[in-house]
């Protein structure tokens, strides 16, 4: 049986996704995020639509958006932006840190089986659009479950242990891949164990931002080796990396042997896309960092892995 992505516009062939990025933020829409870096609004569908028109002019294919549910995500741009574009978006279902939810939200107010259900329900059944549209049923389903782990770890608060429960339960019970948002200090061996215990396998698991988490060869060799994806995300953010930095870390993980677990994105804000005034796009590696990679002695044929062939596997939905 072929593999299966769910995009926000149906299913598609895993070995037809293309070139991916799976992990960008198309839409944000004004809330919580906002209050906490102004870098974190954007709900203009003519112009996301335009930054995912230029990606697809450039050679982009597939979208991996990272917005979770109630933290600001727009399922319903979504939709309409992968239509406009003709770009395949995958969506996701999930959580976020803490501090990006109002007090009150639905994941401090709800139990393990709530949060899973719900979780479940936006594979299965279809999403709830954003707050400015009124929380609306949509027939688009998510594709990934996104998570995040803080500094103080799974267990460091009631809330993002019930979380992280819930996010395993839907998990194994829909196939879905999870990506772990990795905070500055956390542990993503910990994040590898933790699911590992409840049937999901490391291969279901992109652990994003570990190069400007935790610069770190040996250990980025250490959480390679559980079978995990490793997303590389911090391209052109030089406020925490630099791109040589990049090239090097990349460059020594291929020299390592692990060209199969790399995926490549960019973790886009309002500050990182052209549309929104930025002097970038999502078009950014295709056009300038895949050929500093070449420089930096990468093949063509582990370029093809990074951009497309592991986000194919990562991606497919395990049923």
């Amino acid at each position: 049986m072929e593999g299966m992505i769910r995009t926000v516009l149906g299913g598609i062939k895993s070995a037809d996704a293309g070139v991916c990025q799976c992990h960008e933020h198309l839409f944000i829409e004004m809330g919580k995020p906002y209050s906490l870096a102004k870098s974190l609004y954007m709900d203009d569908l003519g112009k996301s639509a335009e930054e995912l028109r230029g990606y697809r002019a450039a050679g982009g294919s597939l979208i991996v958006d990272a917005q979770p549910v109630f933290a600001g995500r727009m399922a319903e741009n979504l939709a309409a932006a992968s239509e406009a574009s003709g770009v395949h978006v995958v969506a996701s279902t999930g959580f976020y840190k803490t501090d990006f939810y109002e007090e009150g939200a639905y994941i401090f107010r709800s139990d393990e089986s709530q949060i899973a259900g719900l979780f479940i329900s936006e594979f299965e059944n279809g999403m709830i659009s954003s707050q400015k549209d009124g929380g609306k049923p949509l027939d688009a389903r998510a594709g990934m479950i996104k998570t995040a782990i803080d500094t103080g770890g799974i267990f460091a608060d009631g809330t993002y242990a019930k979380l992280f429960s819930a996010a395993a339960e839907a998990a194994a019970r829909t196939g879905m891949p999870v990506m772990c948002h990795i905070e500055q200090n956390a542990d993503a061996l910990h994040v590898v164990d933790f699911f590992e215990k409840r049937g999901i396998e490391p291969g279901r698991l992109l652990i994003c931002h570990l190069d400007r988490a935790r610069y770190d060869f040996a250990y980025h060799k250490e959480v390679l080796d559980t079978g995990v994806y490793l997303e590389y995300d911090t391209i052109n953010r030089p406020k925490y990396i630099s791109n040589r930095e990049e090239l090097s870390l990349i460059a020594a993980m291929l020299e390592a042997g692990y060209e199969d677990r790399i995926l490549l994105s960019l973790d886009t804000t309002n500050a990182r896309l052209r549309a929104y005034g930025a002097d970038m796009g999502l078009d950014y590696i295709i056009k300038e960092f895949v050929p500093l990679l070449k420089a930096a002695g990468a093949g063509d044929g582990q370029i093809r892995k990074m951009q497309s062939l592991n986000a194919q596997q990562a991606l497919t939905i395990k049923n």
